[in-house]
């Protein structure tokens, strides 16, 4: 069967569910070690970084490839904004990572597994944009990596995904095999617009089932998007 489109998908949130916050992952991190953070402060925290030094260690590490110094330089510095001693802070960043990367940390949403299945025997080529250092780990643990060729990450192409270069690998990737190009994700700003500002068609996917004004067609649930690709291709 000859390929019909090329989909990519974003990761966390998307394919991904987290069982564990990260936010809380943090607060047990510094009361481990004797620091009282709140949850308000955490979060916070976490946002801060992602948006001012996120970008700064992903072009520190790239070239390296080293996934697990990235995250110890980034969650350290975040446990060192919320007041952790430099003492402990080797100890506190190492909970984090344990925490994070648990075999249980993460699961892919329930009817993922069919949805990709559905989508490959439909002919559909599927890839992957993602703002994680890299996704492949996961993917692979999970058992769905085979389906997804190219996987383009931050540390794949050296930037975040707010950047938007990946969209126009993506992009590229699916003009180079003559396929109209799908993008699905949970964020409009990151995943909707990114994409659209490099010619792909977007669908967001909206968990919560809140009602969003994006755009471009919402989900939310996976399922929907088997029908949403064959009648837009």
């Amino acid at each position: 069967m000859a390929p019909r489109c090329y989909i990519f998908f974003d990761v966390d949130d998307t394919l991904i569910e987290w069982t564990v916050s990260w936010r809380e992952v943090f607060t047990v991190a510094a009361r481990e070690i004797g620091v009282e953070v709140s949850r308000e402060r955490a979060w916070q925290a976490l946002e801060n970084a992602f948006g001012t030094y996120y970008n700064q260690y992903l072009a520190q590490y790239a070239a390296s490839g080293d996934e697990l110094a990235f995250w110890r330089a980034y969650d350290g510095r975040i446990l060192s904004d919320l007041d952790v001693p430099e003492r402990h802070l080797s100890r506190a960043t190492e909970r984090v990572i344990e925490l994070l990367k648990g075999p249980q940390a993460v699961r892919l949403y329930g009817e993922v597994p069919e949805v990709l299945r559905a989508l490959s025997d439909r002919g559909m080529r599927l890839g992957i944009v993602t703002g994680r250092p890299k996704a492949k780990p996961d993917l692979g643990a999970l058992g769905v990596d085979h389906y997804f060729d190219p996987v383009i990450d931050a540390f794949s192409v050296g930037s975040s995904k707010s950047a938007g270069h990946m969209f126009h690998v993506a992009a590229q990737a699916a003009a180079e095999a003559g396929l109209p190009a799908w993008h699905v994700g949970d964020s409009y700003k990151d995943d909707v617009l990114g994409a659209q500002a490099a010619g792909m068609n977007a669908v967001l996917i909206n968990r919560s089932g809140e009602p969003k004004t994006a755009g471009c067609p919402c989900i939310s649930d996976m399922r929907e998007l088997v029908a949403i690709v064959l009648n837009g291709e």
